[in-house]
């Protein structure tokens, strides 16, 4: 095929792409190649390290020389590196036409020819959104192997960022070691990563400023060691379901307890630990297993034997009675403060038929309630006026005021789940500084794209916050996420009652 055979919609390329201006100080991916591209003739060209993926390399990655090699299975493999450059061969292109695949990468190579067609596929699905866009063409400087390529940028990075990958070829304790002095812990199994009995991914929570400095040292050379990555915060992608991992309480006494182990691993102190995997069993993807309606807890209630003697091991680190029910649970953590609001349940209850089970399924409040609160993004008390005047246009304002000395604390810990950070706020927090309580007389059926978009969501009207965004903007017309509401009157009453008004008379007729 000649240099003008590209997929529809593709530009002929004009002016030959600089190979090793796209590869330069990147990590780069070969696959299929069958040996066609030398990772040395990558290296020459500036890659800061090369993974290949061959369908006769080794099971498990290896270090080999200049590069790293690991036998390529199926096309899901494309994406189990934090590569970020891809030269897909064969078969392997067809990453091209999925964006789970090609999503983690900023660009794409792939030779002309046959392997065109799966880039036309995905030009096809992408091509207008702009999450794929053809470049032109390139030539892999190797002497008497003129091989061309086409040069696809990728413009659509994974909105989910929990997987991370540390250094090829190294043991889960190695992988951990290279951490140290980054403020983090690992948050299960360390004791069996010390002793060189653990498989699989590993559990990894992070502040802020540990997690750039994670990136940093694991981008520096190909990784294939999966890693799950959660933020104290749950920005960025780093979260659970959308939504934090922990409540913040929680993820501070874990990370500011944290100790280094003999064997080099960083975990929490035990009072710690044990709350999280009390919190981990109940409010995470081990609950998903359990039947609904369960209350007792013993060896089997959980799909997996070894959970159970772990939660007993962890109690009698942490000197505390093993939890019998989820009741116990829960008295644990509303004790500590680190009991999840009823809205961040109601996150962590998608596609959980347990947690829905256990704190919706009730007798469901008739919509209309609803609770409105302003986030303080550098102006304060300033948009007000203009909230209100929002909210009355379609909502009776019950009650009205700021968050003050007689309800900050319960208001910054219980609504939102205690997560107030936003990178555009400065100093990265943006708390409450005002609240609405409001009712809708004539509430109106959530439309076909909120109920799948926002299950929990009981009023159409609720989304009003999504335009007070885009109107209510910061400097320079960015948007901000200036409003919070609850998603349905069973959430604004959990509000309410953070905001120490339950017995308030102009509320309560409402409850």
């Amino acid at each position: 095929m000649n240099d003008t055979s590209l997929p529809p919609h593709a530009p002929a390329a004009r002016q030959p792409l600089s190979f090793a201006a796209i590869i330069r100080d990147r990590l780069v991916l070969v696959a299929r190649a069958g040996g066609a591209v030398p990772p040395a003739a990558l290296r020459a060209c500036g890659a800061r390290d090369v993974l290949v993926l061959d369908r006769g390399g080794p099971d498990a990655a290896v270090r080999d020389g200049d590069h790293v090699r690991k036998r390529y299975r199926t096309l899901a493999d494309v994406r189990k590196n934090n590569c970020t450059v891809a030269i897909l061969h064969g078969i392997a292109a067809a990453a091209v036409a999925e964006k789970k695949k090609f999503g983690p990468f900023s660009h794409l190579l792939v030779p002309l020819g046959w392997p065109l067609l799966a880039v036309a596929v995905g030009l096809l699905r992408y091509g207008r959104r702009k999450a794929l866009v053809v470049r032109g063409a390139t030539t892999l400087p190797v002497p008497g192997r003129r091989r061309r390529y086409l040069v696809i940028e990728a413009h659509s990075p994974p909105a989910d960022n929990r997987r991370q990958f540390g250094p090829a070829g190294l043991s889960p304790l190695e992988v951990l070691r290279r951490l140290d002095g980054v403020d983090h812990v690992a948050l299960r199994w360390s004791e069996q990563i010390e002793a060189g009995r653990h498989e699989g991914d590993i559990d990894i929570l992070v502040s802020q400023r540990g997690l750039a400095d994670l990136k940093d040292r694991f981008g520096r050379e190909v990784g294939t060691y999966p890693l799950d990555v959660y933020t104290d915060d749950g920005q960025g992608g780093h979260g659970y379901k959308s939504v934090p991992y922990f409540t913040a309480p929680l993820a501070r006494g874990l990370l500011e307890s944290a100790a280094v182990t003999p064997g080099g691993i960083r975990v929490a102190a035990p009072y710690w630990r044990f709350l999280a995997f009390c919190y981990h069993l109940t409010f995470q993807n081990k609950s998903e297993h359990v039947a609904p309606g369960t209350v007792a807890i013993g060896p089997g209630t959980f799909h997996k034997p070894h959970y159970y003697p772990e939660l007993e091991r962890l109690a009698a680190l942490a000197g505390r009675p093993v939890p019998r029910t989820y009741d116990d649970i829960e008295r644990l953590l509303r004790e500590a403060g680190v009991m999840p609001s009823l809205d961040l349940i109601g996150f962590y209850s998608n596609n959980n038929a347990f947690l829905k089970k256990r704190y919706f399924d009730r007798a469901p409040l008739p919509p209309g309630l609803a609770t409105f609160f302003l986030r303080d993004f550098g102006a304060g008390l300033a948009p007000v006026d203009d909230l209100r005047a929002h909210l009355r246009e379609q909502f009776q304002i019950l009650a009205e005021g700021a968050v003050a000395d007689e309800n900050r604390a319960r208001v910054l810990r219980g609504v939102r789940g205690g997560n107030w950070a936003d990178k555009k706020a400065p100093q990265g927090v943006a708390h409450p500084v005002y609240w609405f309580v409001c009712l809708d007389p004539s509430p109106i059926k959530p439309s076909a794209r909120t109920r799948r978009k926002h299950p929990r969501v009981d009023n159409e009207r609720i989304r009003l916050k999504d335009l007070l965004r885009r109107k209510l903007v910061g400097k320079g017309n960015v948007p901000l996420r200036l409003v919070h509401s609850s998603d349905n009157a069973l959430e604004a009453v959990d509000h309410i009652a953070h905001l120490g008004l339950t017995q308030d008379p102009r509320i309560a007729p409402h409850l």
